[in-house]
C-alpha cells in the first residue's frame, strides 16, 4: 500500500513512530477477501445458515422450502439445492448485496458441472449433477 501525497511526509521523517490505519478493506489488498468473507458470512448466520463444522466456507440451512447449501470462495459463491430454496436464497442475498447470478452453473473453481435427467419408469425423473475437474 502506497502512502498518498500529502501523508508522505509527515510519514517518512526518521523516528517517527506514527502509523496509518486502514478503515475498511479495499478490493486487492489481503485483507479485502478475509473482510468480504466475514461480511457474507455474517449475513448468511443472520439469514439462518448454519457453517459447517468441517469446512466453514461450506454454509447450509434446512427451512419449509429444502435443504440450501452455499459453498464460498472470495467472490464466486456456489448455490445447490431446491429449488425454491435457491430461489429463496438468491432473493434474500440481492436484497442485501448486488450480485450477479447465473440461473445455471456450468463450472465452478475450475471444475466443470454437469446435469443430466435419468427417465426412469415412474412417473418421477431423477436429476443427478456431477463435477468433472478440468486440468
Amino acid at each position: 500500500m502506497e502512502i498518498p501525497s500529502g501523508y508522505k511526509e509527515v510519514y517518512v521523517e526518521p523516528g517517527n513512530d506514527k502509523v496509518l490505519g486502514l478503515k475498511m478493506a479495499m478490493y486487492g489488498l489481503g485483507q479485502a477477501a478475509r473482510q468480504w468473507f466475514k461480511r457474507l458470512s455474517d449475513v448468511l448466520i443472520t439469514l439462518g445458515y448454519n457453517p459447517c463444522e468441517s469446512d466453514p466456507c461450506l454454509m447450509y440451512r434446512i427451512d419449509n422450502e429444502g435443504l440450501c447449501i452455499i459453498l464460498m470462495y472470495v467472490d464466486d459463491n456456489l448455490i445447490v439445492g431446491s429449488r425454491k430454496a435457491i430461489d429463496k436464497a438468491t432473493q434474500e442475498i440481492k436484497e442485501i448485496f448486488s450480485v450477479t447470478v447465473s440461473p445455471v452453473a456450468t463450472e465452478y473453481l475450475g471444475s466443470e458441472i454437469w446435469q443430466y435427467v435419468e427417465r426412469t419408469t415412474s412417473d418421477r425423473n431423477t436429476k443427478h449433477t456431477g463435477f468433472s475437474c478440468s486440468t
